[in-house]
């Protein structure tokens, strides 16, 4: 029942690389001027890998295992194939001895074990675990009012495959999938699925987001520093203060003066880009 946590263990569904994801060119992070922390994305080329715990959607990366599918023979088949890695030793008659005790141990019939378990896994996985979450839609009013403080921030858009390729950051990523329900994740599924459908699933309530995300297990350092020539534009809200606008321009044309820049403006919730 124990998981590992690093990223030898998880990669692309399918093996995909993201060449082959047929992901889009550009990938979008929205901020907030005002914020101190959030204008490191361009004062320090700064980005922040995130804890699940801090998501505001509870169950975001905490899609549970559902033991209570586990048929007898899955557990006892659990414990047989396990005990031949553990006990490689062993004849078939021990490996079958040691299947048919654990089995009848019952721990994966131990409700409050599991919950126990499940409790312990994801403090640690919040600790250990990191996600940087970006988005396809420049252009959404929901986005800019939402994550761009009510329109008056800004939007930095990144080119995607050298982004991704960063392996010294990352260890994986992909686009989030979103659905009535909760995908079920059974305990027989093999670690690759389990990790990606808890981190890429979402409820459908979240879709307007359009989320990809990168990801690392084993995060030493939450804030990454990244290439400048990962940067593809500047997006400025349309609700951004002439204080705010000053500002940006100042750092855009001192540390990107080669990158693109747009302005938003507003027509009740409809969002139009033009060059600035």
């Amino acid at each position: 029942m124990t998981t590992s946590m690093n990223d030898d263990n998880f990669k692309i569904l399918g093996n995909k690389s993201f060449e082959e994801m047929n992901l889009p060119p550009i990938l979008y992070k929205y901020r907030d001027w005002e914020n101190d922390f959030h204008k490191r994305i361009l004062t320090h080329n700064e980005l922040f890998l995130a804890s699940p715990a801090s998501f505001e959607d509870e169950f975001d990366c905490k899609v549970p295992i559902r033991y209570d599918l586990l048929t007898d023979k899955e557990i006892y088949d659990k414990y047989y194939y396990s005990s031949k890695t553990e006990n490689p030793h062993f004849n078939r008659q021990q490996h079958r001895q040691f299947a048919r005790y654990w089995q009848k141990k019952g721990l994966l019939r131990d409700k409050k074990r599991l919950e126990d378990h499940d409790k312990e896994f994801f403090e640690k996985f919040n600790r250990l675990f990191g996600v940087l979450s970006l988005t396809a839609i420049r252009d959404n009013y929901d986005m800019w009012d939402y994550y761009a403080n009510h329109c008056t921030g800004f939007c930095v858009g990144f080119h995607t495959i050298p982004l991704f390729n960063l392996s010294q950051y990352f260890g994986g990523g992909g686009e989030v999938s979103y659905h009535d329900t909760l995908p079920i994740i059974k305990e027989t599924d093999d670690l690759e699925k389990k990790h990606f459908l808890q981190i890429h699933s979402k409820l459908k309530k979240w879709g307007f987001e359009n989320e990809y995300r990168l990801t690392k297990f084993n995060v030493l350092n939450r804030q990454i520093t990244i290439p400048t020539n990962i940067y593809a534009e500047i997006i400025l809200g349309a609700k951004m203060s002439d204080k705010s606008r000053n500002e940006i321009i100042t750092v855009i044309n001192s540390l990107f003066p080669q990158l693109k820049i747009l302005k938003t403006e507003l027509m009740n919730s409809t969002v139009s880009l033009y060059e600035f």
